[in-house]
């Protein structure tokens, strides 16, 4: 797909199902006193590609898969019969409250409106002034959709990519043994802070793929995609002809085995790719190997050892740890031949030790912007943030009179360590006091932590 679709478009397409297999509401309700006459199919038949109002008396009997509840559906809901699936346009916001997923709906269809976007059909309530079918008004609620029994089991279809067509179309399909294309491992499914959709690519290992499509508005927008392979739930769908997966939410996503080839990654592009090949044991890293990215760590202040660089590119961050001191400062673009150097960990820690100097090289400069994050966003997302620089908004720091030691960052939503060596040239000036904003490294040792660089520059 070349083009991001708007976002309204997005939020329509995005589909749900059960928000996880754990919290599934009990069975219950009752069916109204009604009987379904035409199935899903065979009302989409009936279309030829032009918006047509539905003129017969048709009852069709359909299960929710996707709410708005996640964030991901805007004013629809996802249904499903045993023949196909459609997307119902509902002009009202919670709709979950009283059309969760796992609850059977009867519709009558007489006096809606069927249409498509981009090629995916959907049932409205009137034909607008641009001669779309937009949104049943929530007046009319009343007179087409019939709640029945709720806390249905949603079953995905298992099938392959290579298997996908538009008999899918708004079904919730399983993919088994996919991952995440390398050079997207790490990133966000989408932009959560400017509400932009975004594309990422899923793959097999046969070398069939697929786009992956999630909203600005979603609950996840700001997670970053997994590094494993494994088992996606999601609602097969397609824009103008360009198939894409829109998942509900991060409890669809199970990637969390060995990668196609083996490993978590293998050979994978950027220094995530890299620093994703370490499971636990030292790893010699293949030669060609080269890394590049900016210099995030700051070692004038001496909060970071001397002998140690952060470097991040789009992908990630990474120690680079040097047999001596270092000369590289902030905003440095530095390239690193890490090819035959040791991939470790250091109290959790990643990074490729023993550099010599002459494997690292400066080839330009240029600025990283911090993620906007919550505490407990950078506790939830440790390991693929680390090494990369994050921004805690309206946060206080406590629990010593100086800097120096272990101290702690609290924003509201959860606390987080933040370490000062005694070297570092702050070490005993005051804590701040009040509600600030802080920027700092995420780093581990032994958990997670926050490694500020310079105070001055790095408290507001």
């Amino acid at each position: 797909m070349k083009k991001l679709l708007p976002v309204f478009a997005a939020l329509f397409f995005l589909a749900g199902c059960i928000k996880d297999n754990f919290d599934a509401p009990p069975v219950g309700g009752k069916d109204p006193d009604m009987t379904a006459n035409i199935t899903l199919d065979s009302v989409k038949a009936r279309y030829t590609g032009t918006p047509m109002q539905i003129t017969q008396d048709w009852v069709i009997k359909v299960l929710v898969v996707g709410d708005d509840k996640e964030g991901n559906l805007y004013q629809m809901l996802a249904v499903e019969d045993s023949t196909a699936g459609i997307a119902l346009k509902l002009d009202r916001s919670s709709l979950y409250a009283d059309y969760p997923v796992g609850r059977r709906l009867f519709i009558k269809l007489k006096g809606l409106w069927m249409g498509d976007y981009a090629g995916v059909i959907q049932i409205g309530g009137y034909l607008n002034s641009e001669g779309e079918v937009d949104n049943i008004p929530s007046a009319a609620f009343d007179q087409h959709i019939f709640k029945g029994v709720y806390g249905l089991p949603v079953v995905p279809h298992v099938v392959s990519i290579s298997q996908l067509n538009e008999s899918y179309q708004n079904k919730l399909i399983e993919l088994n043994g996919v991952e995440f294309q390398t050079s997207d491992v790490g990133k966000n499914y989408a932009d959560g802070y400017n509400k932009v959709s975004v594309n990422r690519t899923l793959k097999d290992c046969n070398g069939g793929t697929i786009l992956v499509r999630t909203s600005g508005y979603a609950s996840f927008a700001n997670s970053p995609t997994d590094a494993g392979n494994g088992k996606l739930l999601a609602i097969y769908s397609s824009y103008n002809g360009d198939a894409q997966l829109l998942i509900r939410s991060l409890n669809d996503v199970m990637l969390d085995t060995t990668r196609c080839g083996g490993g978590v990654i293998i050979g994978g592009d950027g220094i995530l790719g890299l620093r994703a090949s370490y499971g636990g044991s030292d790893v010699t890293i293949p030669s060609p190997k080269v890394i590049k990215g900016i210099v995030i760590s700051d070692a004038s202040f001496a909060n970071t050892d001397p002998k140690n660089m952060v470097l991040q590119d789009s992908t990630g961050g990474i120690v680079v740890r040097f047999t001596s001191n270092h000369s590289f400062v902030p905003g440095d673009e530095v390239e690193v031949n890490a090819g035959g150097l040791t991939l470790s960990a250091y109290n959790g820690l990643v990074q490729i030790t023993n550099v010599p100097g002459s494997a690292a090289t400066k080839t330009g400069t240029g600025t990283i912007t911090p993620r906007l994050a919550t505490v407990a966003q950078i506790q939830a997302n440790a390991n693929v943030w680390e090494s990369t620089l994050v921004r805690i908004l309206n946060a206080t720091i406590s629990g010593s009179a100086t800097w120096s030691g272990t101290t702690q960052i609290n924003d509201g939503t959860g606390i987080l360590n933040h370490f000062t060596r005694s070297a570092a040239t702050f070490s005993a000036t005051a804590l701040p006091s009040g509600n600030k904003t802080f920027t700092g490294i995420v780093s581990n040792f032994n958990g997670v932590q926050l490694n500020i660089r310079n105070p001055a520059t790095d408290v507001q």
